[in-house]
Order: structure tokens, then sequence, then C-alpha cells
């Protein structure tokens, strides 16, 4: 009888540091690879922020203001002097504080389009968002 208590007891014990050591590994193994998913991610946004800034095209991403359009593209000047030739069809997504149509895209008109960045320097446009008139920056350069 003394014999199967001390069984029971060691299997307990066992049992129990297993599942310790277990959760203590989960957790360091979650941590890890959360912070390295974290890490990529700030990457990625980092990118994306300074094509932002400087409106230049980072992965099909492009913004500025049209500068010339036709019905099946538009020219968009962007914010670090460059241009755009954006390609557009009836299945690209114009969107603005309500659907808008091709006839939107009008020269003045500030945009972001995201697409599909094309060998020859031209975007596919899936989706093109009107924005508002920016103010001028008053904020001096330190």
């Amino acid at each position: 009888m003394k014999k199967y208590l001390l069984i029971i007891i060691v299997a307990a014990i066992t049992a129990g540091a297993g599942f310790y050591g277990g959760t203590v590994y989960s957790k360091s193994v979650s941590a890890s690879s959360a912070s390295g998913r974290y890490a990529a991610m700030q990457g990625g946004l980092g990118q994306n922020a300074a094509a932002r800034r400087s409106g230049s095209s980072a992965g099909g991403f492009t913004g500025g203001t049209i500068t010339a359009s036709d019905a099946t593209s538009i020219t968009v000047k962007t914010t670090d002097g460059g241009s755009k030739i954006v390609l557009v069809s009836g299945s690209t997504n114009i969107t603005k504080s309500a659907s808008g149509l091709l006839a939107d895209l009008s020269v003045g008109k500030n945009v972001v389009i995201t697409g599909t960045a094309n060998s020859d320097g031209s975007v596919t446009a899936q989706s093109i968002q009107l924005r508002p008139d920016m103010p001028p920056s008053t904020t001096k350069a330190q």
C-alpha cells in the first residue's frame, strides 16, 4: 500500500513540475515571437510612414496632387517633387466621404493611391482616396 502511495505522490510531483515548466517555456516562446512580430511590423510601418511623408511610391502607395487626368490614367505630383502616372479603370475603387467616380479625379485634387507598382514606373491603381486640401504648413524648420 505504501508503495502505491509513493508512486502516486511522485507522479503528481512530476506532473506538476512538467506543467509548470511547460507554462514557463510557453511564455518565453510567446514573448520572443511577439516581440519579433512587433519589430517586423514597426519596420514595415516605418517604411510606409517615410513613403507617406515623401509622397513617393512604396509598395504601390502613392500620394500627391493630380496634375493631369484622362479616361485611363492620372498623373500625380508627389510631395517630393516627382510625379507618377497612375493607371485607372472602371474597377478602381475611388473613395471620398462618399463613393467617388473617375470624373472626381480632376487636376488639383489631393489623392492617396494604393495599387501595384509596374516595371515601367507607373502604378496600377486598386484604390484611390480623394483627400481634402491641406493648409500650408506654418511650422519653421529648426
